[in-house]
């Protein structure tokens, strides 16, 4: 499962809140309370793209991989 970082990364970044970031990014500020709490199914790629633009940081920084109990893998 994906879960996104973006309250540790807004944390880092002095402690940014929300409204901040929106009006850094220009994304609704709903879309970012929904990535922020983790109740995001999906984001668009220009979404992210604002986001970090606004975080100074890698798509990567926004998001971490973590497996699912009884998944098959691979390697």
């Amino acid at each position: 499962m994906i879960v996104f970082t973006l309250d540790r990364v807004m944390f880092e970044r002095s402690r940014m809140k929300v409204p901040e970031l929106q009006q850094l990014s220009s994304v609704n500020k709903n879309t970012l309370y929904g990535i922020y709490n983790n109740t995001s199914k999906r984001v668009d790629l220009d979404v992210l793209n604002r986001i970090c633009s606004a975080l100074d940081c890698e798509p990567g920084d926004l998001m971490k991989y973590i497996p699912d109990d009884g998944q098959l893998k691979l390697f």
